[in-house]
């Protein structure tokens, strides 16, 4: 059966530690409507809000966009942290049918968590015959988090249709719009997802293996780098960072407190491309795209890309019709969020 324009929508949901953000995707046409719901800051901690209080927030972006927690074909739900592990590996040729079994085998020599704690999924990539090898995308999460991602949909009476991790969908993201994109012709995709805490670098070369990172720095690590700089309070140096007049290119002990802060960044990013290239070809020339909330910080791509000694350029992906023509729509934070929503949309 063809699904026509009235089909319900399918939704990618990212449930970040700043903000829970909410893509819906209407099938085949190409339409979209989004959500933003912030954290209450008096809820911030190094533990996630209580499942009630998150899927008060989920239930709050389904209301701006006129949708019910059953209004939709079904919810992506993205998983994100130290313990999320997405990593191509090779295993011997063998059926199908036999991969599940290896692969809880062959992962405890590649991961550094116990495989009996740990929820595994996989994707074949290729199979050569010739060499008798297969090449696995092997996708990992703990069975603590996947819980914890899952109970706020719970809350609302609603399962996840399908869970993806995080890099997954901003390459998946990023790859479609690509697609879209007629002005890059390259066949590299290479992301960085800025999050409150923690960063996803994922990078694509077609022909070369996949490889992700997960960056130990946040837009709260530039948020406390412009108050500790300026002796202020936290929420001043926020509010700083999220004022659409301030700039990483002006003067100011705000400025360049964040440049200083940009260049930690920036060097891990380059250290992970120093690695990369001894297991893989990287081109001398590339695009980075950002997204994530920071990412609207105005000069934070031209920094970046100086210290990186790349091209960084913003990927907001809903800011694209579907020719590629720009719309200045949702923005950076729901990157992943889009990328979520496709793959059922």
């Amino acid at each position: 059966m063809r699904l026509g324009m009235g089909a319900a929508p399918w939704a990618g949901l990212d449930i970040g530690a700043y903000s829970v953000k909410l893509v819906a995707l209407q099938p085949g046409a190409g339409r979209s409507r989004y959500a933003e719901a912030v954290i209450p800051r008096t809820l911030a901690s190094d533990e996630p809000p209580a499942p009630a209080i998150l899927a008060g927030l989920i239930d709050d972006c389904m209301a701006r966009i006129e949708r019910s927690p059953r209004g939709f074909r079904g919810i992506t739900v993205g998983v994100s942290g130290p313990d999320v592990i997405v990593k191509q590996i090779t295993l011997p040729f063998m059926d199908e049918s036999e991969i599940a079994g290896a692969l809880r085998y062959e992962a405890r020599k590649h991961l550094p968590f116990d495989v009996d704690t740990l929820v595994l999924d996989h994707q074949v990539l290729g199979r050569n015959v010739g060499e008798r090898r297969l090449d696995v995308l092997l996708a990992t999460v703990s069975q603590q988090r996947l819980d914890r991602a899952l109970a706020p949909l719970r809350e609302l009476g609603v399962e996840a249709g399908i869970v993806d991790a995080a890099p997954l969908a901003l390459a998946n993201g990023l790859g479609q719009a690509v697609v879209r994109d007629l002005k890059d012709d390259s066949n590299v995709r290479l992301s960085l997802d800025i999050g409150h805490k923690n960063s996803w670098l994922a990078l694509r070369h077609q022909g070369h293996p996949f490889f992700t990172r997960r960056l130990d720095w946040g837009g709260a690590h530039l948020t406390q780098a412009i108050a500790s700089a300026t002796g202020g309070s936290v929420e001043r140096a926020e509010a700083w960072k999220l004022d659409a007049t301030s700039s990483l290119l002006h003067d100011g002990p705000e400025a360049a407190a964040a440049r200083a802060a940009v260049e930690t960044l920036g060097e891990e990013v380059r250290r992970s491309f120093v690695f990369y290239r001894t297991i893989a070809e990287l081109p001398e020339q590339f695009t980075i795209r950002l997204s994530g909330g920071t990412a609207r910080l105005a000069g934070l791509g031209e920094r970046l890309g100086e210290v990186v000694g790349a091209t960084v350029a913003p990927f907001s992906p809903l800011d694209l019709n579907e020719r590629g023509a720009r719309i200045q729509a949702g923005g950076p934070q729901y990157a992943q969020a889009y990328g979520l929503a496709l793959r059922a949309a």
